[in-house]
């Protein structure tokens, strides 16, 4: 066996460790992704659409009388 097979079998070996790791979360995706890809500016667009839909949701509750006196 010539070195490039041996490696190519240890790859193997390294795919198969990983496609049994257990998946990350979408929080921690998104976080790895913020963190590697240095996109800081995406944070406050996607907490305000979280704070709209958070609002959209209780606006659909009982809760819907006090929600709509803080506009």
């Amino acid at each position: 066996m010539n070195k490039q097979q041996a490696e190519n079998r240890d790859n193997a070996g390294d795919f198969s460790k990983i496609a049994d790791e257990q998946d990350p979360g979408l929080l921690a995706e998104f976080w790895d992704f913020l963190i590697h890809n240095k996109k800081w500016w995406l944070t406050p667009i996607i907490l305000v659409l979280l704070l709209m839909g958070l609002l959209v949701m209780l606006g659909q509750t009982a809760a819907a009388p006090f929600i709509y006196t803080l506009w």
